[in-house]
């Protein structure tokens, strides 16, 4: 390594001042001594005396400068540098740009094999040495060596979805593309102008960035994660006429699923306003499009009471019927991946006005011998058969197995239509209870009624017998509406 307090000097300079040194010599006028003085031999022994001076000076002078120049020239061959990657030394080289022509080299070559843009991950440094050759490492070794031991990292674009890191691709335009393959079913339909706008929810961005090879996935790979990433739990309120297929279709869900994930609920039997819970799928990107509609929508009338003294309290009727209106919308329907999840009214007209329904209802006590409208079992005991088809014939009522005698009761207020025998019925009492139902008691032992009597829920009317066409004691219970036998199993209490 160079010393800056050396001296520098070379055979040029060497030579230069030697021609000037002797120039010097040569024009020096020696004043001679006064007994020297017109002695011209004298005087030229003087002058050739300093010149052989002179001249071995500049001899001793260029001689050491020679030196000087040898030593330097030695040294300066022996400048070297040592290579490392990270902290390991990994040879000796005479140039750094032998080195860094094979890193680039070697990137390039990883950027071929992977068709893919390759940053190496170890950064080269020198320190400066001294090596005489046959320490110096071949650029094969060296090539050899270092890519054995350096790592690499690509480039790769990352899709990130509300800050979240998703998935890595090659390049931007294949993420891209992926997405355009998620909006496009919707955007299919804006030919027919029938959605103004489609767009993503989410926030999202695409960002170049260094990663290890294994991360940059496959593009299949990354659509059908963004499609089905995780599950989400709705819910459905069962409306008229659904069924867990119309719900299953509607949702594009099979009914196995909607029976696994509502193990509280029977398929058979849903009722208007259940709570049905779906298990969709929640996708990673949410798609929303906005459509203009037009629509025809129902306008519900409102109901008025009005109270009269003139009525029992058990009675109402209808004074003016209530008419539904009908209006004109138009609205932005706001749907997120085919579900809809606002509607933006735009504008509203009326095309015809409801009719306020008036309902009048009663304000008087009504007497113990009115119908109540609800049915109460009317004697005690255990039902043998039940309403339905019975060795081939249709059996209208129930019966009820109870010893002769036991009490019959009205199973609800009115008028007394029929109480005597009666063919196959035996001793038969027939209420009409002056609301559209009528009940039957037949096989009675005792009948403690008559034709006309108005009576009450609950009064002693009868006893069970085994009257008529009877294979033992019981009472055989009909109910009736507007004329038609019903299964009184669906009315009593």
């Amino acid at each position: 390594m160079d010393n800056p307090n050396h001296t520098k000097l070379n055979l040029g300079e060497v030579k230069e001042k030697l021609t000037s040194f002797i120039e010097r010599v040569k024009k020096i006028k020696l004043k001679k001594p006064d007994f020297f003085k017109g002695n011209n031999d004298t005087d030229n022994k003087l002058k050739t005396t300093y010149l052989k001076i002179a001249l071995t000076v500049v001899m001793l002078i260029a001689i050491v400068a020679l030196g000087i120049t040898g030593y330097r020239a030695y040294e300066a061959s022996l400048m070297a540098y040592d290579v490392y990657l990270g902290d390991e030394k990994i040879g000796t080289v005479r140039e750094q740009d032998s080195v860094l022509a094979i890193m680039d080299s070697l990137q390039q070559e990883l950027s071929r094999t992977y068709d893919i843009d390759v940053v190496l991950n170890e950064d080269v440094r020198f320190e400066e040495t001294k090596a005489k050759d046959d320490l110096i490492t071949h650029n094969d070794d060296l090539r050899k060596t270092i890519k054995d031991k350096v790592g690499f990292l690509v480039y790769g674009y990352v899709l990130i979805v509300n800050g979240e890191e998703v998935g890595a691709l090659k390049t931007k335009e294949e993420i891209e593309d992926i997405i355009n393959r998620i909006k496009e079913p919707y955007e299919n339909n804006l030919e027919d102008n029938e959605i103004k706008e489609v767009k993503i929810v989410e926030d999202v961005k695409i960002e170049k960035k260094k990663m290890p090879l294994y991360k940059i996935g496959n593009g299949e790979a990354l659509y059908n994660h963004l499609l089905t990433n995780s599950e989400e739990i709705r819910t459905h309120t069962v409306e008229v006429g659904e069924s867990l297929w119309t719900i299953a279709k509607f949702y594009g869900l099979s009914v196995d699923d909607l029976i696994a994930a509502n193990p509280d609920k029977k398929p058979e039997r849903l009722q208007i306003g259940d709570e049905i819970k779906l298990v969709v799928p929640k996708p990673v990107l949410t798609v929303a499009t906005v459509s203009e509609i037009e629509y025809t929508e129902k306008i519900k009338y409102e109901t008025e009471i009005e109270y009269s003294d003139k009525m029992y309290k058990t009675e109402k009727k209808t004074k003016v019927a209530g008419a539904t209106g009908e209006k004109r919308v138009l609205a932005n329907e706001i749907r997120h991946n085919g579900i809809l999840v606002e509607r933006e009214i735009i504008e509203e007209e009326i095309l015809k006005e409801p009719v306020t329904e008036v309902v009048v209802r009663g304000t008087k006590e009504p007497p113990k011998t009115v119908a109540t409208g609800t049915f109460l079992m009317p004697t005690r005991g255990t039902i043998s058969s039940r309403y339905g088809m019975r060795r081939g014939r249709m059996h209208y009522g129930i019966d009820i197995a109870a010893k002769t005698g036991t009490p019959i009761y009205a199973a609800d207020g009115g008028k007394v239509v029929y109480a005597g025998y009666k063919g196959n019925y035996g001793y038969l009492v027939e209420i009409d209870h002056g609301n559209g139902f009528k009940t039957r008691y037949a096989h009675c032992s005792k009948i403690l009624v008559k034709v006309g009597d108005k009576v009450y829920k609950g009064q002693h009317i009868a006893n069970v017998g085994n009257t008529g066409r009877s294979t033992g004691s019981h009472l055989h219970f009909e109910v009736l509406k507007n004329g038609k036998n019903q299964n009184p199993a669906n009315y009593v209490r």
